[in-house]
């Protein structure tokens, strides 16, 4: 199936490496203007760098923020065209006992995953 994303403008947060990563590409690959998302500016500038060898031509920004604060939030915010698509990837877990968590814990998943 061919999906045709020409004049869409598509956000993937913490879309640097991996999962992330590989969103982006197919959504440039289907014609989408990316805007990749990550905590630091090398990474995303890798990232962004990777895309374009990857999708040769694909229309690749890039804006480092760090989405667990509200800070990082007005960062990427401040960065942004219009956005028609939204894959939020960013997210954070741990593999431990659910009564044992404690409160900071669960507030650094809130932040991070909400």
């Amino acid at each position: 199936m061919k999906i045709e994303l020409s004049g869409r403008t598509a956000l993937v947060t913490a879309s640097t490496a991996g999962i992330g990563r590989a969103i982006a590409q197919g959504l440039a690959s289907a014609g989408a203007r990316v805007i990749l998302n990550g905590r630091s500016t090398d990474s995303v500038e890798r990232a962004r760098r990777h895309l374009l060898a990857t999708v040769p031509g694909a229309d690749v920004l890039g804006v480092a923020a760090d989405l667990s604060d509200a800070a990082g939030v007005e960062t990427l915010l401040a960065g942004l065209p219009k956005v028609d698509i939204l894959v939020n990837n960013a997210g954070i877990f741990g593999p431990q006992d659910f009564f044992e968590t404690d409160d900071a814990t669960w507030e650094r998943y809130w932040h991070t995953n909400v």
